[in-house]
């Protein structure tokens, strides 16, 4: 094992444990005065919530149990109603603490309890509302782009994430909008997988209901899970992967590059000099990032994902920060546009707030 991912797990578990100290601070804080061994219970609660976490991410390499799949779920639950009462009882905090400045403070232990039910229904909210899908029509106002490509329609997904929380449930529920929208072409954006998971050629198989054809390049999530297990499960499929090709789709050029593994840098040069510079050119990427040395070539759209468009708050104002503004919705930048899909899945907590999944249908006029 590398010195650098020592490091990085090593400072990952020591925030990851710091979180459950400060709620446990809180929630003291709140429901003060506790007792002892009410206080020895809540301190031993949250350590055994914070260690099924851990557990699961291990214990993931046993396959696609049904025991493991729950067990990794709960898990997964817990961390995204960790994130949430951290920031639900240090925003009470503050309030609170204004309010007793005043001298309009409500009882101390009553506040508490009201906040910890709002983060129950908050909580609750964001799980039923990652089960929602939208169907998001976008107008691109492209003008070179070929004749056949007027009216046609593209439909883009991203961020699956199948694995152990997403499964085959979400893959026919996608599929089924696609049948729908009845597209001339569907792209898959990157992290059609999780980084973990079993069970994911049947998770996958309802794409090859479709007749249309489906082009996908990898995401940051294939590189965890393996390239080599990727390709295996997508060869029984009628997903074509673009690894850094570029394929003729009626006049327009689609180039697909790969994520890089972990620590690289993409160089998408040699992918470019293959292209025809009288031809406009469509491309997928994971990321939304620009490119270096677009500008001699007729790119018309980038159709990207990766950012989730935060999926829980406050993660949005990071992803904004991060990718500049282009970290969700449609953009023109460089003499092209790029869209950026919140994509159709989640990851880590299976839970969106202030973030919608959705499938896009786009088209050029």
């Amino acid at each position: 094992m590398r010195m650098s991912l020592i490091v990085f797990v090593s400072i990952a578990l020591l925030i990851y444990f710091t979180l459950h100290a400060l709620v446990f601070l809180l929630i003291k804080g709140f429901l003060q005065p506790l007792s002892e061994p009410a206080r020895w219970l809540l301190a031993g609660l949250l350590f055994l919530l914070a260690l099924c976490f851990i557990a699961a991410f291990i214990l993931t390499h046993l396959g696609g149990r049904p025991w493991l799949r729950a067990f990794y779920y709960c898990s997964a639950l817990w961390l995204g109603t960790l994130v949430n009462l951290l920031l639900i009882l240090s925003a009470g905090f503050l309030v609170y603490g204004t309010l007793h400045l005043i001298g309009v403070a409500p009882d101390r232990r009553t506040f508490g309890i009201l906040l910890l039910i709002f983060t129950a229904f908050y909580t609750a909210y964001g799980l039923i509302h990652a089960r929602r899908l939208d169907l998001k029509s976008v107008s691109v106002p492209a003008k070179e782009i070929p004749s056949s490509w007027k009216g046609k329609k593209i439909v883009q997904v991203s961020d699956i994430h199948l694995g152990m929380i997403n499964g085959e449930g979400l893959s026919r529920k996608i599929v089924d909008l696609f049948e729908e929208q009845r597209p001339d072409v569907v792209f898959i954006t990157g992290d059609l997988f999780d980084a973990v998971g079993d069970h994911l050629a049947e998770a996958v198989a309802p794409f090859n209901r479709l007749p249309m054809p489906i082009y996908f390049v990898t995401g940051n999530h294939e590189t965890y899970l393996g390239l080599d297990r990727v390709m295996g499960v997508l060869a029984g499929t009628k997903i074509r992967v673009l690894r850094d090709e570029i394929v003729e789709v009626e006049g327009m050029q689609v180039v697909g590059v790969d994520y890089p593994e972990r620590g690289m840098k993409k160089d998408i040069r040699p992918i470019l000099e293959k292209l025809d510079r009288s031809r406009p050119v469509l491309l997928l990427f994971h990321e939304p990032v620009l490119f270096d040395g677009l500008d001699p070539f007729p790119f018309v759209l980038q159709l990207s994902g990766h950012t989730h468009n935060g999926q829980m708050w406050p993660m949005k104002g990071f992803t904004r920060l991060i990718y500049k503004g282009r970290d969700y919705g449609l953009h023109q930048t460089e003499g092209f546009f790029l869209y950026t899909t919140s994509g159709a899945g989640t990851w880590g907590p299976p839970m969106r707030i202030g973030s919608t999944a959705e499938v896009v249908a786009l088209s050029f006029r």
